[in-house]
């Protein structure tokens, strides 16, 4: 589903869940078709465990996602049969807990692509200043595993989810940054840019993108693109936020001192 952890980050996984793009499940490798997992219940159940993971998740909680505002008459015993039909489809320990609250299992034989692409980013931030090539390597799988670019697009208008969503989009921006890092260290000032240009895009206040954004222009020479970033950086956060960048006055000059020990990914 997207690619696998960092060998050493892992073990073997029977049972993965995707939250980015729409949720997905697969066994073995293998991905199951919806009715496979169980009822529309039952796979809202796991995607609420896997968004809240590792918490134990109150039975009350549970219920209230599942019927809002209409329980039934024996919400909490459904919620057992349903954890119950999950752990038939996928495995006993895909759900630990009981009747006072469910989480999702963890070990070895429980995955979430979030969880992944949050080692390949650790993988990349640890190897970037002394492996570039490694480190973008494990950039661009955590970025291939959140290319979606959000989680549960099944579930829209779920609040409930949104902690998935931000998840993703940090995780992005992780991604991005630490590409744009290795990818300069390594020489390659157009694939910097091309990440940097994503997390700004992404987010149009953040200092750290466009700060690796005019050291890769700097870099490929483009000096008038990186005072462009820096000027138009500037007039947004004087707008929005009523401050001034603490940006060099010379974007191109302040390029030598980043490739040195790099702008902060902060």
């Amino acid at each position: 589903m997207g690619g696998s952890a960092p060998a050493q980050a892992v073990g073997p996984t029977q049972v993965e869940l995707r939250l980015a793009g729409e949720f997905g499940v697969a066994r073995d490798g293998i991905e199951l078709p919806d009715e496979q997992v169980g009822s529309r219940k039952s796979r809202t159940l796991l995607k609420l465990l896997a968004v809240e993971r590792p918490t134990l998740i109150p039975v009350d909680r549970i219920v209230e996602v599942l019927w809002d505002a209409h329980p039934p008459a024996a919400a909490e015993q459904n919620v057992a049969t349903l954890v119950s039909r999950l752990r038939a489809a996928l495995g006993a320990g895909v759900i630990q807990g009981g009747r006072q609250g469910y989480r999702l299992g963890v070990g070895p034989g429980v995955g979430v692509d979030l969880d992944a692409a949050a080692r390949y980013c650790d993988r990349a931030e640890r190897t970037v200043r002394t492996a570039a090539a490694v480190a973008m390597a494990a950039a661009e799988r955590a970025l291939g595993l959140l290319s979606a670019g959000t989680a549960l697009a099944d579930e829209p208008y779920a609040a409930w989810a949104d902690p998935a969503r931000d998840e993703v989009s940090r995780l992005l921006r992780r991604a991005r940054l630490i590409a744009a890092e290795a990818a300069l260290a390594t020489g390659d000032a157009p694939t910097a840019t091309r990440y940097a240009e994503a997390a700004m895009a992404a987010d149009p206040l953040d200092e750290a993108a466009h700060r690796w954004y005019m050291s890769a222009a700097a870099a490929a020479g483009e000096q008038a693109k990186a005072l462009s970033a820096y000027a138009a950086l500037s007039e947004r956060l004087g707008e929005q936020l009523g401050t001034a960048t603490r940006f060099p006055r010379r974007p191109g000059g302040a390029a030598s001192r980043w490739n040195g020990g790099g702008p902060s990914r902060r």
